[in-house]
C-alpha cells in the first residue's frame, strides 16, 4: 500500500492508501479491495438476501445427528439443558436455542458459568449437578469444543452432549460427544465458516424449526430470531461477510420490532430510539456492553433473563436498571484499571515486542477489555492476568501480526487451560510457572515481530474530489451497511480543506465541531473526542482529512456529514 506521506498526522498515525487500479471509479475500487469484484458478487453484496443467502443448516457436519436426537429428547420430555457461555455471544445463542426449543415443546432449562467462580467452558461441577438432575441431553452454546474431559464425564453419566461451538478447534476434539456442530471442524462442508457461536446456535435453531415447521409461519419464526442473532454476531466482532452480513443486516430490521418484550426493555433503557434507524453501533456501543457487563462482574443469568423476560413490565425495568447500573460500574472500573496499565507500559522496556502485566486489585472480568484498549491504542500484543490462590487467569489480545492462539500454542506445557482466536484469547497457568510463562512468550513476541514496527496506521480507501461527494454516492455506501470488521465503513481523504466555525462541543466539550470548506462546498465535520487538537487545527490549516461519509438527521433534514479521524497538514 502506498503512503499518502511521510508526514505524520496529527494523531502520530501514517495514512497509507489501498491498492487503486487504474480504469476503476472510486466505488469499483473499494468493492474490488473487498474481493467482490464479479456482476454476481456485486448483486449478492449490495442486496443480500435470507433466502438466497443463507444456507442450507444441514450442510453442516453433525447437524442431521443433532436434530434427530434433540426430537428424540422432546418427543419422549427427557430433560434438556443448555449451557452457554458468558458473554454477549454465549448469551445471546443461549437466547435463541432456548426460544426455539421451547416453541417446539422441549422440558428445558439453561445453565451460565460465573467468570470468577466457574471459569470459561464446562465445569466438572455443573455435570455433576446434570446428572443429580437427571438431565439426558447436554447443548452447549459458544463453548464446549476442549471440553473434552467435561464431555467424557457427562458420557459416564448417561448425558448425550451436542457442542455447538465457533472458537479455535483444539488438537483433541471432545470425541464422546454425541454431536459437533462447528463450521470449522475436519470435513464439515458448511459453506460459510465465519460465523459465531450465536450464528452456530441459529444455524441448529434454523434446522429444528425447519424441521417443524413450513412455508410463512417457518420464515416467521427464523426472521424473529435473527435480532438475537446479530447481537452475538457483532459484539463477538464476527466478520461482516457472507451468512454474517445478512444475519446482522437483517436482525437489526428485525430489532425495530422486536419480538421480544426483555430486549425492547433493554433498548429502550440504553437510550435507543427504536423510530431512528438501529445500527451496528448501537449493538456495539449499547446494547453489548450492557449485557456484558453482567457476566464481567456479576453475573451473567442477569443478562440472559432480561433476553427472556416475558413477564410483569416493572419487573423487565427492574432488570434493565440493573444491567445500567453494572454497566456504570464497569466503565469506572475500567477507566481506573486503564491508567494503572497505562503506567505500568510507559515503564516497560521501549523495545518489548509484547506487553504483560497484572494486578490483584483488576477484576478478571475486565482484563479482556484493558487489553483491547492497549492494542488499540499502541498496537501492542497485550496479556493482562490477575491473581486467584494459586493460579493466574489472564486475556491475551493481538495485533495481526501475532496469532495470539499459535504464541500460546507455543507454551502450552506451561498453562492449564487456554483458547480462543487468533486476535483474542484466554489461559490460566499456576502461578510457579509465570517466570518462564513470561520469558518464554516474549522470546515468541520478539521472533515473529523482530521486523514489525509498531506504528499506527490509517488506511484510506480512496482519495476524493469534493464533486465526488453527492447523493448517489451516498445510496451507494449505504447499500454497503451493515459495516463491521471485515466489511469496515470506507475511510476517504480530501485534501487542501479549509476548516471553518471551529468549536469545541459535548457535555465536556471534548469534540471537534466545525464546516469543511472544499471549495466546491462547505460540509458539517464531527471529530470525536479530538476536541483537544482546536488550536492545532486553526494553526496548521489547510489541512488534509481522513474521514467517513454519513448522513445526518437533524429536525427531521437529511444532510451530508464528515465523521473526521484524523488531519493531516497538507502538502505544499
Amino acid at each position: 500500500m502506498q503512503n499518502l506521506s511521510t508526514t505524520k498526522s496529527l494523531l502520530g498515525q501514517v495514512w497509507k492508501l489501498r491498492p487503486q487500479q487504474s480504469g476503476l471509479n472510486v466505488f469499483q475500487n473499494i468493492m474490488k479491495n473487498r474481493g467482490v469484484e464479479t456482476p454476481d458478487q456485486v448483486g449478492a453484496y449490495l442486496s443480500p438476501s435470507v433466502k438466497k443467502g443463507f444456507h442450507n443448516p444441514f450442510l453442516m457436519k453433525g447437524m442431521d445427528r443433532a436434530v434427530e436426537r434433540i426430537n428424540r429428547a422432546i418427543s419422549q420430555q427427557e430433560r434438556i439443558i443448555i449451557f452457554g457461555d458468558y458473554d454477549v455471544d454465549g448469551i445471546s445463542g443461549t437466547a435463541i436455542l432456548y426460544n426455539a426449543l421451547k416453541l417446539s415443546g422441549a422440558n428445558l432449562s439453561y445453565r451460565l458459568p460465573h467468570r470468577l467462580n466457574d471459569g470459561y467452558g464446562l465445569n466438572e461441577k455443573f455435570i455433576d449437578e446434570f446428572r443429580d438432575k437427571k438431565v439426558k441431553l447436554l447443548i452447549t452454546v459458544d463453548c464446549g469444543i476442549s471440553c473434552s474431559t467435561q464431555i467424557l464425564k457427562a458420557r459416564n453419566y448417561g448425558i448425550d452432549v451436542i457442542v455447538t461451538d465457533h472458537h479455535t478447534i483444539p488438537e483433541e476434539l471432545p470425541s464422546h460427544a454425541y454431536a459437533i456442530l462447528h463450521p470449522k471442524q475436519e470435513d464439515c462442508s458448511y459453506p460459510f465458516k465465519g460465523l459465531t457461536g450465536a450464528g452456530v446456535a441459529y444455524k441448529l435453531a434454523s434446522a429444528l424449526i425447519t424441521d417443524r415447521y413450513d412455508g410463512a409461519e417457518r420464515d416467521k419464526i427464523l426472521y424473529s430470531l435473527l435480532d438475537l442473532a446479530s447481537l452475538g454476531t457483532v459484539a463477538d466482532i464476527g466478520p461482516l461477510l457472507g451468512e454474517n452480513r445478512i444475519i446482522v443486516k437483517y436482525g437489526l430490521e428485525a430489532m425495530q420490532n422486536s419480538n421480544w418484550p426483555g430486549l425492547s426493555l433493554l433498548m429502550e433503557s440504553a437510550g435507543i430510539d427504536r423510530s431512528q434507524k438501529i445500527g451496528v453501533a448501537d449493538i456495539g456501543f449499547r446494547i453489548g456492553p450492557r449485557i456484558n457487563a453482567a457476566g464481567r462482574i456479576d453475573h451473567p443469568y442477569h443478562a440472559l433473563q432480561m433476553l427472556l423476560h416475558d413477564g410483569d413490565l416493572q419487573e423487565g425495568k427492574n432488570k434493565a436498571s440493573r444491567l445500567e447500573r453494572l454497566n456504570f460500574e464497569r466503565q469506572q472500573m475500567v477507566q481506573k484499571a486503564l491508567e494503572e496499565a497505562e503506567l505500568k507500559l510507559a515503564a516497560a522496556p521501549a523495545d518489548n515486542k509484547i506487553f504483560i502485566a497484572w494486578s490483584p486489585e483488576w477484576h478478571v472480568g475486565i482484563l479482556g477489555l484493558l487489553c483491547s484498549k492497549i492494542v488499540e491504542k499502541y498496537g501492542l500484543p497485550t496479556i493482562m492476568l490477575q491473581e486467584f490462590d494459586q493460579h493466574l487467569v489472564a486475556s491475551f489480545r493481538s495485533n495481526i501480526k501475532l496469532n495470539a492462539v499459535d504464541a500460546l500454542n507455543h507454551v502450552r506445557d506451561l498453562l492449564v487451560h487456554y483458547g480462543g482466536h487468533a486476535q483474542a484469547a484466554g489461559f490460566s497457568l499456576k502461578k510457579e510457572h509465570l517466570p518462564l510463562f513470561i520469558e518464554q512468550i516474549s522470546a515468541y513476541a520478539a521472533d515473529v515481530l523482530e521486523h514489525h514496527i509498531f506504528e499506527q496506521e490509517l488506511l484510506v480507501d480512496s482519495v476524493l474530489e469534493a464533486g465526488d461527494i453527492n447523493d448517489n454516492f451516498m445510496r451507494l455506501l449505504s447499500q454497503m451497511e451493515p459495516f463491521g470488521v471485515g466489511n469496515e465503513k470506507p475511510v476517504f481523504m480530501l485534501s487542501a480543506i479549509q476548516p471553518e466555525e471551529l468549536k469545541t462541543v459535548g457535555r465536556e466539550q471534548q469534540h471537534l465541531h466545525f464546516q469543511a470548506n472544499t471549495g466546491a462546498g462547505r460540509f458539517s465535520s464531527i471529530a470525536f473526542k479530538l476536541g483537544r487538537l482546536l488550536p492545532e487545527v486553526d494553526r496548521l490549516k489547510p489541512l488534509d482529512l481522513a474521514f467517513h461519509l454519513e448522513k445526518n438527521v437533524w429536525n427531521g433534514r437529511e444532510t451530508i456529514q464528515f465523521q473526521v479521524l484524523d488531519f493531516k497538514p497538507t502538502s505544499q
